[in-house]
């Protein structure tokens, strides 16, 4: 009866600790954006987000807070989307280590506004004036009231890994034109 309960608290143990372990590792492990990268093949991404010379949206974050990493992204901002990233990571895990694993063409889980808005809520709003005092102009989309409730996705225009330049906040111009020309011309406004 000993040797049984024993067996017992070992298969539990197997099927619920090593797992609950091995996510662990994997998420202390997934703070080091070297691993991220060793897998995922973003060396020059890796390298955009760590210049010195900020290139793009991603290094604006790391020059803004050095303690961002991939994973504060690319992470889930709630439980039930970092379950779901987690559990991708730990398929993917086992795929490399038995030779099976292939770099994904897209993001499975694309980021949302709210893993957006884990930093960035409330969304820095100025009125027109103080617009036209910080930067010269008060034009800017998020200083115009009308736009606060246009629902367009944050990563439409701010896509991260684009390079650009910080004095446009590394938004490409020719991208975010059609988006706002759908409700401009809806509108009848020229945009």
């Amino acid at each position: 009866m000993h040797q049984f309960l024993w067996r017992g608290v070992l298969l539990v143990g197997l099927t619920v600790g090593l797992p609950l372990l091995s996510l662990g590792a994997l998420a202390k492990k997934e703070q080091d954006d070297r691993f991220c990268v060793a897998c995922h093949l973003h060396e020059e991404k890796f390298h955009q987000f760590r210049a010195p010379a900020v290139k793009d949206l991603t290094g604006a974050h790391h020059y803004a807070k050095t303690s961002v990493s991939c994973i504060g992204c690319h992470g889930g901002a709630d439980l039930p989307m970092r379950f779901r990233i987690r559990a991708v990571a730990g398929l993917d895990t086992l795929r490399f280590l038995v030779g099976r694993y292939r770099e994904p063409e897209r993001m499975r889980f694309p980021l949302r506004d709210k893993d957006c808005k884990q930093c960035h809520d409330p969304i820095l709003r100025r009125t027109i004036e103080e617009e036209e005092a910080v930067e010269g102009r008060g034009d800017t989309y998020h200083a115009i009231n009308e736009h606060r409730t246009v629902k367009t996705s944050c990563v439409s225009c701010h896509t991260s890994h684009t390079k650009g330049e910080a004095r446009f906040q590394f938004l490409d111009r020719q991208q975010i034109r059609p988006i706002c020309q759908d409700c401009h011309q809806e509108l009848g406004i020229e945009g």
